[in-house]
């Protein structure tokens, strides 16, 4: 496995891409027939660990939905991921809720990895609020995947603003302060035992304004921070209130695309650019979703009572539970295929949620490869 820093970002023009293009090819032909000519197993894998949540978001009603919900035992965990239909999953997250919250998070780990011998990339996502003990699920999953001989664990942390900032969209005392410990003691981790180490930032009106702060503390501590718009989906946000309070209006649009083409833009991880542009011009009304999503037909997302299902854009996009029908039926099922289309069309075009952009593009490089060329081609006319 190896490390990565946000002063050593990979350009996205390398020796080894160049070597994989007919690769690329190949699988952005096969990204373009999926759904058409055939339907896809999953490469990406996603198991919501746990509905519970410690942290009180106001972009986030996941602490109050499940917070008394069952979860699934790890008898049912292995009985969904030993189903033929994960065989071919390469990359596997594990989120929430707050994935750490289970005292049982290596044994779930350590299922999925047996019953998916393909996977290469194992991302643990946290809120990063209780230091000791997401420090111990770390180390316990790092172990594993380094027995297991991964290519790359990786850890996200949520901080949604620099200071006191983070502490009211979390709405949990000491917030900041907890989740820098958190942090500090991952990259103490991270020198003896290679791994990658990221921040994400849920952007909306709170934090818009402390953007640049955080940009330059993740920069002053070696962080990568990757910046994502919020979401106010029913299936994220199941209040109306909650959904005005955090919703960007037009005005702040602005402000947010004068910081993301200004201070922000040297800053921004390589898939993150082409997200923005297109972003703003959705919200903005000048255009439809054009990025590549890997979501319809490369991606088994699994809840954490057991419910199949395609994208957080609406709670309809439900296949049905793994538990009570196996999870290759429900994926091949008539209902996936309407959902799908039914995603296509109601959802996918005004589409606005930041996904793993960096794995749709090495299924979908065409989109990105015309990108790279209009931003060099703006670069020598002067316009970028």
């Amino acid at each position: 496995m190896k490390t990565e820093s946000l002063e050593a970002r990979p350009s996205p023009v390398t020796i080894k891409n160049l070597i994989k293009l007919p690769h690329y090819i190949i699988s952005g032909a096969k990204y373009h027939t999926a759904g058409r000519i055939h339907t896809p197993k999953p490469l990406y894998g996603t198991l919501h660990v746990v509905g519970r949540c410690d942290s009180k978001c106001i972009m986030c009603s996941s602490w109050r939905k499940h917070a008394d919900e069952r979860e699934l035992t790890l008898a049912e965990i292995r009985q969904i991921f030993e189903n033929p239909l994960f065989s071919s999953v390469e990359k596997f997250s594990l989120s929430g809720g707050e994935p750490t919250l289970r005292d049982d998070l290596v044994q779930i780990a350590e299922i999925i990895l047996d019953a998916c011998p393909r996977v290469k990339e194992v991302l643990l996502q946290t809120n990063g609020l209780e230091p000791d003990r997401v420090i111990k699920r770390v180390k316990e999953v790092l172990t594993l995947a380094q027995s297991n001989k991964l290519e790359k664990f990786a850890v996200s942390v949520s901080l949604d603003g620099y200071g006191d900032v983070h502490e009211k969209i979390r709405r949990v005392p000491h917030a900041f302060e907890r989740v820098t410990e958190t942090i500090r003691k991952l990259q103490e981790l991270q020198r003896i035992n290679h791994f990658y180490l990221c921040s994400t930032c849920v952007v909306q009106p709170l934090n818009l304004d402390s953007l640049v702060q955080l940009s330059n503390f993740g920069r002053e501590i070696g962080l990568p921070v990757i910046f994502s718009p919020v979401c106010t989906s029913d299936y994220l946000v199941n209040d109306a209130g909650s959904k005005e309070a955090v919703r960007l209006p037009d005005a702040q649009l602005k402000v947010l695309k004068a910081l993301i083409e200004g201070q922000l833009k040297s800053r921004l991880m390589p898939s993150n650019l082409p997200f923005w542009r297109e972003y703003f011009k959705i919200v903005g009304g000048k255009g439809r979703r054009n990025l590549p999503c890997y979501l319809s037909h490369y991606c088994a997302n699994v809840e954490s009572n057991g419910m199949l299902w395609m994208c957080a854009a609406d709670n309809s996009l439900v296949y049905g539970s793994a538990l009570d029908i196996p999870p290759d039926k429900l994926w091949y099922s008539d209902t996936a295929k309407e959902i799908r289309r039914k995603a296509g069309r109601d959802f996918c075009p005004r589409c606005a949620i930041y996904c793993d952009l960096a794995f749709a593009f090495k299924l979908e490089f065409f989109y990105y490869a015309r990108f790279l060329l209009r931003e060099k081609a703006g670069q020598l006319m002067g316009k970028r």
